[in-house]
């Protein structure tokens, strides 16, 4: 098995296909949510809706489809778990109370970025397979450009104050859009690769 099918090689070629699969939601939620100008959460650029797809799906859904040793399924379970917890959180307050903060997210952020970290330090002085530090390396990549949109996001929009959750893809957000790109599309690039490499990897 070559090195880049390593990448993948903590995922069975189904759960890769069902990670892939899902990256279809992408385009889906972007219709969906632009649909009524006066949905909750406003409208959101293309870009957006494929980010965020792809965090959940990196976060949430990825971390419960590997399989692998008892320490590396440890870790993405706890991440997984917390991550979950906070969506369910989120769309409680964002959808039912309105009462989402900006500052919520970037907290949780910041703790899921510490346990990131430190499970990344710990899988790697246990020699861990190069799937799952992979992975943690994404994941902690991802929480800090997060981090940064939602800073962009604050700057830039009336927040969830009034219901906004989402930047638009109108010519006002024009560069908060091209700079989601030259951050999102790398990360984004490298997590194909490595479900491609799953999915050929076990032929290989």
């Amino acid at each position: 098995m070559t090195d880049w099918h390593q990448l993948g090689a903590g995922w069975t070629q189904g759960g890769a296909a069902v990670l892939l699969m899902l990256q279809l939601l992408g385009p889906a939620f972007w219709w969906w949510q632009n649909r009524s100008p006066n949905r909750v959460g406003g409208a959101i650029s293309a870009l957006k809706a494929h980010w965020l797809v792809f965090v959940v799906t990196l976060w949430i859904v990825a971390p419960l489809l590997v399989i692998g040793q008892t320490e590396a399924l440890l870790i993405c379970w706890l991440l997984a778990g917390s991550m979950l917890l906070r969506g369910i959180i989120e769309l409680h307050l964002c959808l039912i109370t309105h009462r989402w903060k900006v500052s919520y997210g970037l907290a949780h952020d910041a703790l899921q970025l510490v346990l990131a970290l430190v499970g990344l330090g710990w899988l790697i002085t246990l020699g861990a397979p190069t799937w799952i530090l992979f992975l943690l390396v994404l994941t902690v990549s991802t929480l800090v450009t997060e981090i940064v949109f939602v800073s962009w996001f604050r700057n830039a929009t009336v927040g969830p104050e009034e219901a906004i959750y989402f930047v638009p893809g109108n010519s006002a957000f024009k560069k908060i859009n091209q700079r989601t790109a030259w951050l999102f599309l790398p990360q984004f690039t490298l997590f194909l690769v490595a479900l491609l490499g799953a999915l050929v990897g076990k032929e290989a």
